[in-house]
């Protein structure tokens, strides 16, 4: 194994575990963030179903609930 594949494996290892790109790019020592993305990184296997789950929570339908505000109060006592 060489030096060049440790560091590949340690980038991929990163970004895949949700370490930001930017910071992936400072620790091996990249000015570029596009070097990080296009020399050591990968899409990963299940790059489908893990776009899937970040909105399978996420509806399209608006509310039902209404936000409440304070309204105005009606009571004859006096504000001071």
């Amino acid at each position: 194994m060489r030096f060049h594949d440790l560091r590949h494996c340690y980038a991929n290892w990163l970004v895949s575990e949700g370490v930001p790109v930017n910071d992936v790019a400072g620790l091996i020592g990249h000015e570029q963030i596009s070097t990080t993305l296009n020399r050591y990184t990968h899409a990963s296997r299940d790059r489908n179903g893990r776009a899937r789950a970040v909105f399978a929570g996420f509806s399209l339908n608006p509310t039902t609930e209404k936000a409440t505000t304070a309204e105005p109060s009606t009571s004859a006592e006096p504000t001071a």
